[in-house]
């Protein structure tokens, strides 16, 4: 089986542009459209049921510029399921560095503290905070997503815990380290001071939502098992109610 990037190799096209393709959405020619229906055939393509449940409409992205093991990947993949994509983080240094990355032309960016954003009311039917949410004053951060969001509109939230009892042991200073060292290096700034001491378990995170004014639809943990000292990520799905 192969997924949405093996598709995009195969045609030379984004994967925003499959993603676009295959849904039948315009701004893709009629000899793309048929190239990707076509690889997409030929590969065995299965259409991811986290990410084809990621996004629609318009969507603000808080936070999913930051470079992962697959660079960029949050961004490229709302890309391909939403109209319109504003992606912002707080460093406009990262800012720069998707832009020469993300070639999307439903996406622009804009830096923003996610506490405060410049953005309007009711504004987004979806927002989607990946691993970011630790790093502010967790209440003040989903008061905020609540004012931008449409009435039922949808916050989705990858949440990790440095502390989380999947760790162990080697294991957990393992996990620290890296987070560290590609806080230094990959995402050119250094974890800030208090770093990690608003983060949150999934029980803590579902019941500050609810007194938030969110009601959660799903709640799901998913670890990369290629290493063992790999942090386990919470996907967290909430209505604005």
């Amino acid at each position: 089986m192969a997924g949405i990037e093996e598709v995009a190799r195969a045609t030379g096209v984004s994967t925003a542009t499959v993603s676009r393709a295959l849904r039948g959405l315009p701004n893709v020619s009629d000899k793309t459209r048929a190239a990707v229906r076509r690889a997409a055939d030929e590969l065995g393509y299965v259409a991811s049921s986290s990410a084809s449940g990621l996004a629609s409409g318009r969507t603000l992205a808080l936070g999913v510029v930051v470079p992962s093991v697959s660079r960029w990947f949050y961004t490229q993949v709302l890309a391909g399921k939403a109209d319109s994509v504003v992606a912002t983080d707080l460093s406009p240094g990262m800012l720069s560095l998707a832009k020469n990355q993300i070639k999307a032309d439903n996406v622009t960016f804009q830096v923003e503290d996610c506490q405060r954003t410049s953005l309007p009311d009711s504004a987004f039917d979806t927002a989607f905070m990946s691993l970011v949410l630790h790093f502010t004053e967790p209440a003040k951060t989903l008061a905020e997503m609540r004012r931008i969001l449409k009435p039922g509109g949808t916050l989705i939230i990858a949440n990790v815990d440095p502390r989380a009892r999947a760790l162990n042991g080697l294991d957990r200073v393992r996990c620290l380290i890296r987070i560290f060292y590609h806080g230094a290096t990959g995402y050119r700034t250094k974890p800030p001071k208090g770093f990690g001491k608003n983060a949150m378990t999934e029980k803590q995170l579902c019941d500050l939502l609810g007194k938030s004014g969110f009601k959660v639809i799903s709640a799901e943990m998913i670890k990369d098992p290629s290493r063992s000292s790999n942090l386990p990520v919470g996907y967290i799905r909430a209505v604005k109610v």
